[in-house]
């Protein structure tokens, strides 16, 4: 079997590649539990810099209901609840977290690359954010954190397609970049980082970010509870069809 995840370290540096290029790396429970595994090393182990990509055509195209026909609520609402911790851990870490984002960034997937401190977009990227469409509390708070109150409200009420441009005109990333220049630009975002006291960065974050992790997973579990959600999610899927 595939593996669904490759990591590296070199360093202080640990660099995450989704690996279900097959499946734009939609974020299936497995890549999700490789994810908390990771980022729970990387508490620990010294990391300074946490990068994350995708093999293949896609960055990740979010939450994965290839197998929806065979789910139940039962099953779906745990997996979206591992999502959201997940994507708290990343937004929280303690270390600078980069997304280096290429082809399209859709739904979860956009959320973990918002979730990320840099985000690095490949000219031509993509991104939408349709968990409204589902009645879905996933990632909003960290959305208008990243863009304001006023574009997140647009962005996810219309579930809007951006291109890389309107991204960094709208601050949904931080720089658009050719993938080739990635590895030197990780370089610099750690070199310039290194230059901070110890345990500077991680305090910086924690006084400049709004601290809504209880309220996001209060809010997103109510959601899930609503109505039942795998109907909500096969109108969805129908309507992408």
């Amino acid at each position: 079997m595939i593996n669904v995840m490759e990591i590296t370290r070199s360093g202080t540096h640990t660099a995450l590649t989704l690996n279900r290029p097959d499946k734009a790396n939609a974020l299936a429970a497995p890549l999700v539990a490789a994810l908390q595994v990771a980022i729970d090393a990387a508490k620990a182990d010294g990391t300074t810099v946490f990068t994350i990509t995708g093999n293949g055509s896609n960055f990740c195209g979010g939450f994965d209901l290839s197998a929806l026909e065979r789910e139940t609520d039962e099953t779906l609402i745990p997996r979206l609840l591992d999502l959201e911790r997940m994507l708290q851990s990343i937004y929280y870490a303690p270390f600078a977290t980069i997304a280096l984002i290429h082809g399209g960034a859709y739904g979860a997937g956009f959320d973990l690359a918002t979730a990320c401190d840099y985000r690095l977009a490949a000219p031509g990227t993509r991104f939408r954010m349709p968990g409204w469409r589902m009645g879905l509390a996933l990632g909003t708070r960290r959305t208008a954190q990243r863009v304001g109150a006023e574009r997140a409200f647009v962005f996810l009420r219309d579930a809007l397609v951006i291109n890389t441009e309107l991204a960094l005109a709208q601050q949904f990333i931080t720089e658009v970049a050719d993938p080739v220049t990635w590895p030197r630009r990780v370089e610099e975002i750690a070199a310039t980082n290194a230059k901070l006291p110890a345990k500077a960065y991680e305090q910086l974050k924690r006084l400049l970010q709004t601290d809504t992790a209880e309220a996001d997973m209060r809010d997103l579990h109510a959601s899930l509870l609503a109505t039942p959600l795998k109907p909500r999610m096969q109108k969805y899927v129908a309507s992408r069809e």
